[in-house]
């Protein structure tokens, strides 16, 4: 679902991931859409899933998270809002 995150990384950021990411989280493809769904019922936000990966990752690694100042970026241009993946029809 989050296909916008399908892009090899450059010789350029794989420098600073290889120097400088200690960690990778992961969510799995109804994670992001629980985050997605999330945004929108909380700020009627409607959130591409490559954007909710991120919220995705907080939300299933809370403790990890616990007692710390997080933001996310929000964004939102990449998203079909006739095929939003917690609306059947």
């Amino acid at each position: 679902i989050a296909d916008g995150l399908k892009v090899p990384l450059k010789d350029l950021t794989w420098h600073f991931v290889s120097n400088h990411v200690s960690d990778i989280l992961t969510a799995s493809e109804q994670e992001i859409i629980d985050a997605m769904k999330l945004t929108w019922q909380r700020m009627k936000i409607v959130m591409e899933p490559s954007c909710a990966v991120p919220l995705a990752t907080i939300l299933k690694n809370k403790d990890k998270f616990a007692g710390k100042r997080v933001g996310v970026i929000v964004t939102g241009g990449n998203v079909d809002l006739d095929k939003l993946p917690w609306i059947t029809g």
